[in-house]
């Protein structure tokens, strides 16, 4: 019995012990039951804050929860996260201290404004420009920068109310000037939330244009200056470079050159000048010295000749490079065409001079040194020492005259009332003695004597040198005739001869000085001033002098004087 009782009392323990296991059990259960629901939760929580879906039950139960680690790796994640957002705003203080630095150091002024134009920020250069030392942040940009007094069409105003970047042109404060740039900043709705105004100093811009343009009015007017002289310069004028391109000229060497439509922008090479000659001189004008000379003829229309001197200066830099030349033409054919007759005249002259000299040198000696045959022939050899003598007295009465005509000194008239007949036949008088070969007759077309207001020397003197023209050229026997008329208060005198004639080109440069019409024919004696003062002594007493003529059918000059009753 005391062991069934034992029996009984060890099975009651037991159960008792078994319930209380049982007990333990579930409260173990409940307690790992909730323990694994607020994992779950927790677990869930943190996957919504790192924006991953919650995990059910049945996608992982409650044993693999607890070997897959969730926390464990969402606290990784949560590791790494906060890593990247260290890293991240390390980044952004960077980025923004350089855009801080930017914005500090940008060449434009910069304001930043809300939509009710307070200043919530600006830079340095705000400051130094606009500001003067003033607290701007809250201000209104309207009662700080425009002194409170916007422009018309407020940049601002027009920003915020197109949402649009604006320009603004030109705006003045503070003794400078800006361009003025604003931009709308919008937030997440799209709304303007702020404007960025950019104030760009111009003003040193500006005076600099001023300058350049007070520098481009001044080349300008220079160029129009140079381009002026250009006109006015009766020379030809050229200008080239190291490329052999021309770069300047003027309308005179264009014309004579060849050089049409002359670009200045685009140049003209040397190539293009009509000149053979120039173009060889301006090609080698860098092996040249400073300065070099050369004559060139020109032919232009109607072959008519123009010699022109070429007087080129090379143009070099301060290291001796060549840089280019300067060309000038001028026009020489008068001045050759004087030093031609000048040679011509000498020539002439001297044979003149030497002609009569010879003759009286030698009459002379046999006068001393000849015997009595000379003397029977004395008055003959007087005669011909004293008309040789005449004859140079001509030749330098004729110099004398064309002398003081050159140095422009006034011919010396004294008039005085005379018959033309009478003039004339005194004249004739000479001749008949000094040409027997001729013959000479004066005819006076009036019933009444002509009376004219003449000097006596000087009509004397042009009527001479026009009969020794009219025998020199005429043939011998060939009669020569003064013929005198009345008309229109002038006398009018024609000498008439049957000589050689001249040709228009002669006629047109028969009053040139030392011209000779036959100058080749060195036989017919002259100096070729004859008609030059003969020209001089009839305008000098309000008269005129003409010619007619033609190649082999004789010479007719003809000389007005005024009359004696015109001149009362």
């Amino acid at each position: 019995m005391a062991s069934k009782t034992e029996r009984n009392i060890k099975a009651t323990d037991s159960w008792s012990e078994l319930e209380q296991l049982r007990a333990e059990n579930e409260d173990l259960r409940r307690a790992n039951a909730m323990a694994y629901s607020y994992i779950r939760d927790k677990v869930d929580q943190m996957l919504m804050v790192i924006g991953t879906k919650s995990l059910k039950p049945e996608e992982l139960d409650d044993a693999s929860l607890l070997e897959f680690d969730p926390i464990g790796i969402v606290s990784d994640s949560f590791q790494h996260v906060l890593d990247n957002l260290r890293e991240t705003n390390s980044k952004l203080h960077f980025a923004h201290d350089e855009i801080q630095a930017i914005f500090d150091t940008v060449g434009a002024a910069l304001l930043v404004l809300n939509p009710q134009q307070e200043i919530v920020a600006y830079n340095q250069k705000t400051e130094e420009l606009l500001l003067e030392g003033q607290e701007a942040l809250g201000q209104r940009c309207r009662d700080l920068i425009c002194k409170g007094a916007p422009p018309p069409g407020c940049l601002f105003s027009r920003v915020l109310n197109s949402g649009r970047e604006q320009y603004l042109s030109d705006w003045s404060t503070n003794n400078h000037d800006f361009n003025v740039v604003g931009r709308p900043m919008f937030d997440e709705s799209g709304k303007v939330s702020h404007v960025v105004l950019a104030y760009s100093d111009v003003t040193a811009r500006k005076s600099a244009e001023s300058a350049l343009l007070c520098s481009l009015a001044e080349t300008r007017e220079a160029n129009s200056k140079i381009e002026g002289i250009l006109r006015s310069v009766s020379d030809c004028f050229l200008v080239t470079d190291a490329d052999d391109q021309i770069v300047l000229i003027n309308r005179r060497a264009e014309e004579l050159l060849g050089v049409h439509q002359f670009d200045k922008t685009k140049g003209c090479s040397i190539d293009n000048l009509s000149s053979v000659q120039l173009r060889k001189i301006l090609k080698n004008a860098r092996e040249m010295d400073d300065f070099y000379t050369e004559d060139l003829v020109f032919t232009g229309d109607g072959d008519e000749s123009h010699v022109y001197q070429a007087r080129v200066t090379v143009i070099r830099s301060s290291e001796g490079q060549f840089r280019g030349s300067i060309a000038f033409l001028h026009d020489v054919t008068e001045q050759r065409e004087v030093d031609r007759m000048k040679s011509e005249f000498v020539s002439t002259a001297a044979h003149e001079l030497r002609t009569p000299l010879a003759t009286i040198v030698g009459y002379t000696d046999l006068l001393l040194n000849g015997g009595d045959e000379v003397k029977e022939q004395l008055d003959d050899f007087l005669v011909q020492i004293q008309q040789k003598a005449e004859r140079l007295s001509e030749i330098v009465s004729d110099l004398l005259d064309i002398s003081r005509i050159e140095s422009g000194e006034a011919l010396q008239m004294i008039p005085r009332v005379y018959a033309v007949e009478e003039l004339c036949q005194q004249v004739l008088e000479g001749y008949s003695l000094i040409s027997e070969k001729h013959q000479v007759a004066f005819a006076l077309d009036s019933a009444q004597p002509i009376h004219i207001s003449a000097d006596r020397y000087a009509f004397f003197q042009i009527l001479e040198n026009i009969l020794s023209n009219a025998i020199k050229y005429s043939p011998e026997g060939g009669e020569i005739l003064i013929n005198a008329t009345a008309d229109d208060g002038c006398c009018h005198l024609s000498i008439i001869d049957p000589g050689i004639g001249m040709t228009p080109d002669e006629i047109e440069r028969i009053y040139e000085k030392f011209y000779r019409a036959d100058a080749a024919n060195t036989a017919i004696s002259g100096t070729g001033l004859g008609m030059t003062i003969v020209k001089h002594l009839v305008e000098a007493q309000n008269g005129s002098v003409r010619i007619d003529s033609e190649p082999q059918r004789g010479t007719t000059v003809r000389v007005s004087f005024p009359l004696a009753d015109a001149m009362h």
